[in-house]
Parts: C-alpha cells; structure tokens; sequence
C-alpha cells in the first residue's frame, strides 16, 4: 500500500528510530520547559533571573557552535546525537534529584542550562547533517516534515503533561521524567547502523571551520537569511521565554497547567502545518518561507492585542502552523543545496546566526516586560518580526531560491 507522502520516510529503519527517539526525548524537554520557569518562580526568581537561565545556555551554545559544526563533519552523526542524548540525561538526572531532597537552587539550575547548551552545539548540526545520510534526496522534504511532525507531538503531549505535572506534583518529578527520555532516545538511535561515510580527509580544525564560513557567506540566499533570522528569532521567540509566564499569571490569572495548553496549541497549529507543507511541493521556496514567517510575526503580535484566552489560544495555533512552514522549507534548501561535506559546518554557521543574540535578548526582553507589560512585549516582538520578513522579499536571491 502507497503511504502518503509525508510519511514515506519511515519506510526507513534508520530514520524510524532516529525520529521515535527523538519524539520521545523532545516530549521531555517540552515537560521541562514548563518546569523550568515555574522553579526559578517557585525559588524566589525575578523575569530578569528566567532570562539570564535562558541567556547563559544560549552564550555556551555560541562559544562551541562552530566548532561542533566541523567535529560533526570529522566524525560519525550518529555519535555526536548519542553523546549529547547520555550527557544531557545524566545532567537532568542531577537537577531532579536537587529537586527531590530540597537542595535545588537557582545557581544549579543555570549550571544545568551551560551544559544543556554546550551539548546542543553538537546536536543541533548532527541532526540537520544526518538526515541525508538515512533517506533518499527525494523524499528530503517529507523526512523534515515529520521531524517537525515529531516536535509537535511532543509539544502537544509534553506541555500539557509538564502542565498538569508541575501543577500536582512541583518540577522535580518532570525533571526526572525528562532524564528518562533522554536515556530512551540514546537506546533507539543505539540500535540504529546508518550507512557509514566515506571518511573525510582531516584537514586542521579552524581551517575546517573557516571553509564552511566561507561556503555560507557565497551563497547571498543563505547568509542573508542567517543573518536576518538573528534578529527575527529574537521577536518570535523570547516573548515566549520571558513574557508568557507572567501574561498567565499576571494576566489570565492561571497557573502552569494552562500555559502548558497554551503551548500545546502551539504544538497543534506545528502538527497542521506540518502534514499540509509535507504534502506540498513547492516551486518558489524562498517567497513561501519568508510569508510563513511573516504570519507568524503577525500571530506573536496578536497575543498582545488581544490578550484574551480564546484569541490567545486561536494565535497559538496559528503561530505554530507558520513557523514550522518555513522551518521545513528551509531545512529542505540547506539539505539540497549544500554539499554533503560541508553540511555540518553550514548547519552550524545556521545556528549560531539563529541564536547570536541569545545572550542578551532574554535581558532586553525583561526590560520591556517591566516597562510595558508582558502583552505588550508580545506586540514589540511579533510586529518587528514580521516587518523583517517582508523586508526579506525584497532581495532578489532570496525571491528565485526554488
């Protein structure tokens, strides 16, 4: 029987693990994400204090990101993804456990979030670089749909687990439901045996990094979106971080468990989004990216106009659906545009524009979240993000990447 297109993939058994894995161990950093706020709230924590936990995993990600790009060029993928999946359950293990006996401090918990980073700078472009090695090029598209069909699962189910789990029984218990599934993703990829690569000849490290520099920046399309996506994440992504928490506490009056569903509407509107772009083929790549993003800037702004559940919830889904849109189909341009060679280090040179401005950005977004209110921090966010995109439209290399 002929699967639908968007999951011819799985007919792969390497990529079937790989993705059951990964769902699984996503599914526990969506619980810990609910956690991880709410403790430092519960220990006495200031907006300022969410975002420097933020901040400090973004700045250890930055510091290791170009070179992790070249190590995971140098080595095998499937290696990278296992160390990272062992290292960041034994880390989470140690958090819950502070948890568990009442030892837990503010100091632990961004501890943690160094390591959490320095792992996601191998991870991050392993897993972008592995996915050709497990699938044909035909069906690259579909195989990044249900990457982002596995996020969406995960975030449905983790935020409303996180959310009902944090509210009944406090973050240390979905702290260590995280380290579980970060140990079950090591033991599916571990059964994995992906076609080995031809060895690449080892060239010294810097020079390898500078190589997939030098390939990004010749490419105007890809090191224009990098760059313009430093700034544009920081309008979608840390009103999250800083602003929802208090709008649901401040705001709607709720607790952990409905920002736990708010998110899983999120996760709802990926999983849409996901099935309807795995299905489509799209011609002009570059001009339906860039509108996806444009709608979720407009969505993000809308969680601050209409600071109400129901429109909350309905831009939720929204934001979701769009962002995943041209998340897919950018994936999809750097697995078929960039030589496998080099994909590693231009993944990781993709990473480190995406979160350059981590660092500081959880600071700033305190500040506006003190100076206007988490509403209108959403507002300030999604509408400068969305006039970026648009802007974006207007560079040629961009409109005729197919």
């Amino acid at each position: 029987m002929r699967l639908p297109r968007v999951l011819e993939p799985l007919r792969h058994r390497d990529f079937r693990l790989l993705w059951m894995g990964q769902t699984v161990s996503t599914f526990g950093n969506f619980i810990y994400a609910v956690a991880l706020p709410f403790q430092i709230l519960a220990l006495g924590g200031t907006p300022l204090q969410l975002g420097l936990g933020v901040g400090i995993s973004t700045a250890t990600t930055l510091v290791f990101l170009l070179v992790g790009g070249a190590i995971v060029d140098r080595i095998p993928r499937r290696r990278v993804i296992l160390a990272s999946d062992f290292a960041s359950g034994c880390v989470v293990s140690v958090v819950a456990l502070l948890g568990f006996i009442g030892a837990l401090r503010i100091e632990h918990i961004y501890v943690a979030s160094a390591v959490f980073g320095m792992t996601l700078a191998f991870f991050a472009p392993a897993m972008t670089a592995i996915i050709p090695e497990l699938i044909p090029s035909e069906v690259l598209q579909p195989g990044n749909a249900l990457r982002g069909l596995s996020r969406q699962i995960s975030r449905v189910g983790g935020l409303l687990a996180g959310g009902i789990i944090v509210a009944a029984a406090g973050p240390p218990l979905a702290f260590a439901i995280d380290a579980v599934t970060f140990f079950a993703s090591f033991v599916a990829l571990g059964l994995a045996r992906p076609p080995r690569r031809e060895p690449p000849v080892l060239a010294p490290l810097v020079r390898q990094v500078r190589e997939g520099l030098a390939y990004t920046f010749s490419v105007p399309w890809l090191w224009i979106t990098i760059f313009l996506f430093a700034l544009v994440n920081v309008g979608l992504e840390f009103p999250f971080v800083i602003a929802l928490p208090l709008l649901v506490r401040d705001v709607l009056h709720s607790d952990a468990s409905l920002y736990g569903a708010i998110g899983a509407f999120v996760g709802v509107g990926e999983a849409c989004g996901t099935v309807l772009v795995g299905q489509l083929r799209v011609r002009r790549t570059g001009v339906a990216m860039y509108l996806w993003a444009t709608l979720t800037g407009i969505a993000v702004a809308g969680f601050g106009l209409v600071p109400t559940l129901p429109a909350i919830l309905f831009f939720a889904f929204v934001q979701g659906a769009s962002l995943v849109g041209f998340g897919i189909l950018w994936d999809t341009s750097l697995q078929r545009h960039v030589p496998q060679a080099l994909l590693g280090r231009v993944s990781s040179v993709d990473y480190f524009g995406a979160i350059l401005l981590g660092p500081v950005a959880p600071l700033i977004f305190a500040l506006l979240v003190e100076r206007f209110g988490p509403a209108g921090t959403f507002v300030i966010g999604g509408a400068s993000a969305a006039v970026l995109c648009l802007a974006a439209l207007l560079v040629r290399s961009i409109r005729d990447l197919e």
